[in-house]
């Protein structure tokens, strides 16, 4: 099955979809998979979790480091407000066929190899 998408309906759909994550962070003190998903994919994270204690998102991003036969990783701390704004940039950064990723994640069907989006601008 083939969907057509502009880069604003996803882009828009994103950022409705990640405030209603953060909504449900709040209640639930947690990060849904698909939240935590999203969250790799976007930020080429290796791990994102909730901090209870701090009210903050963890993100872990993989570091190149000449120095050391292993990749460092760094973490992130970010307010439930600043990631939703991280995010949101983030998502300002993809266009065109670069944004085919989150219309199946928006559908649901990231990993169904028989879906097909089509990014209109």
């Amino acid at each position: 099955m083939t969907a057509y998408l502009t880069e604003y309906e996803i882009k828009t759909s994103l950022k409705t979809l990640v405030k209603q994550y953060l909504e449900n962070c709040k209640n639930c003190h947690q990060l849904s998979d698909e939240f935590v998903e999203l969250i790799r994919y976007t930020l080429k994270a290796k791990y994102a979790n909730y901090n209870e204690e701090t009210r903050t998102i963890e993100v872990g991003v993989k570091q190149e480091n000449e120095n050391s036969f292993y990749n460092d990783i760094k973490t992130y701390s970010y307010s439930l407000e600043q990631a939703e704004q991280e995010l949101g940039k983030s998502f300002n950064n993809y266009s065109g066929k670069e944004l085919t990723y989150f219309g199946k994640f928006l559908n649901g069907q990231q990993n169904d190899i028989n879906t097909e989006i089509r990014v209109i601008r």
